[in-house]
């Protein structure tokens, strides 16, 4: 798409939309969700699935304009591109997938590889990339869910434009505005600098915890007054300071405005973002990292439409500034972006991993999290050494098993 007036203004863009697109100006930033299918499903069906989908969610279906004094999203009638390929595995689609960036003038800013078997016989994979201009991993995961419902048979209700982030904020009622909680003084992470953009796919693994396992680390949390989100933190900390020696670990940790303070579920960024610091010592155990963790991400919810409002206020007059901005925001040792429990609407999805992403940070580590028909699933996406960093998490998590709530 090259912009006319043929293509009529959905909105402009809000204050930290239009923060992620000038950082995407200069650092490629888009995200994938993995959907393993039951059964094969065809080109055609799916490019169809999709045309409805772009009718279900209208930022599935615009461009950005930059050419004014502030960007705006453009609609487009372009369909959702598909790319097919056979063989392989989604991981390495979705490697793939973060070495070709988006082009934001182009439209739609959401694409989707098909990843077949070399025989066809088995089920399919795919592959949902979205440029972070349009949308958030959960809201990622409504599209996903829409399109399995479509491609069962379903037509979704069309939704309206969802408004910027902080215009709906704006408009909470007092009884939706909770009173923020700052946490306490944390130690800071190492400055974050930029690994310059060049193509190289990085490195993506995963591991995985089975029903059972994931509804006991469930119960034992709750016995421990943590969380599963909490129970993550504690865990990789551990795996973190194994590796590198550190006590203190820094864990970047979005806030999904949506579950903090009950908004719709549209395909739109809603999110904040705050930083868990863990202590690791040899006396540390993790139940004790967990209460640590989920009392700072409770003080995080607490206060998250002060912290969304206030990361939009930042206003940056350019790319630059805007890289500043977020480098600040996201100097730590690894992210964990849990997109919570996905309850599946349709039986054929056997599995959904993700989001696999990386955001042009030097050395930085993003570990996705969801879970899918009672299976907590994880995916790291890095250009460093892995170093067996999910396997050892799952691990430690799944270790819980038959030795009880430890106090």
């Amino acid at each position: 798409m090259r912009h006319s007036a043929a293509h009529p203004i959905v909105r402009p863009l809000g204050a930290f939309e239009h923060i992620i697109d000038l950082y995407i100006s200069r650092n490629p930033v888009q995200f994938s969700l993995a959907v393993e299918l039951t059964s094969p499903v065809s080109a055609h069906h799916l490019e169809r699935a999709l045309a409805q989908l772009q009718k279900t969610h209208p930022l599935l279906a615009v461009g950005i304009d930059r050419s004014g004094d502030h960007p705006t999203f453009r609609k487009s009638t372009e369909p959702i591109g598909v790319r097919q390929t056979r063989g392989g595995d989604w991981r390495e689609a979705a490697a793939q997938e973060q070495t070709r960036p988006v082009d934001a003038d182009g439209s739609p800013l959401a694409r989707v590889t098909l990843v077949s078997d070399a025989s066809g016989d088995r089920g399919t994979a795919l592959v949902l990339t979205f440029s972070h201009q349009i949308t958030d991993g959960r809201g990622a995961l409504r599209a996903a869910h829409d399109l399995l419902a479509i491609l069962d048979g379903q037509t979704p209700a069309a939704r309206p434009a969802p408004i910027d982030q902080e215009s709906l904020l704006a408009r909470l009622p007092e009884t939706q505005r909770p009173i923020d909680h700052t946490p306490g003084p944390a130690a800071e992470p190492k400055a974050a600098t930029i690994r310059p953009f060049d193509a190289t796919a990085p490195s993506i693994e995963t591991a995985e915890l089975d029903r059972a396992s994931t509804e006991h680390l469930r119960a034992t949390a709750r016995a421990n007054g943590a969380t599963v989100q909490g129970a993550l933190c504690a865990a990789a900390a551990q795996a973190l300071s194994a590796l590198t020696g550190a006590e203190s670990v820094h864990i970047n940790v979005p806030i999904d405005l949506r579950s903090a303070l009950g908004l719709d579920d549209d395909v739109v960024n809603r999110f904040t973002a705050t930083a868990v610091v863990l202590h690791a010592s040899a006396q540390s155990t993790l139940w004790s990292l967990a209460k640590d963790a989920t009392a700072q991400l409770r003080a995080a919810r607490n206060g998250a439409r002060n912290a969304a409002l206030m990361l939009g206020s930042l206003n940056p007059a350019d790319a630059a500034e805007a890289e500043a901005a977020m480098l600040a925001a996201t100097g730590a040792d690894l992210e964990i972006t849990n997109l919570g429990t996905s309850e599946p609407d349709s039986s054929s999805a056997v599995a959904i991993w993700g989001p696999t992403m990386t955001t042009q940070v030097r050395d930085e580590r993003i570990l996705g999290v969801v879970t899918h028909a009672g299976s907590l699933r994880l995916v790291l996406t890095t250009h460093g050494d892995t170093s067996g960093l999910p396997a050892d998490i799952a691990s430690r998590l799944t270790g819980l098993r038959g030795s009880g709530a430890e106090g």
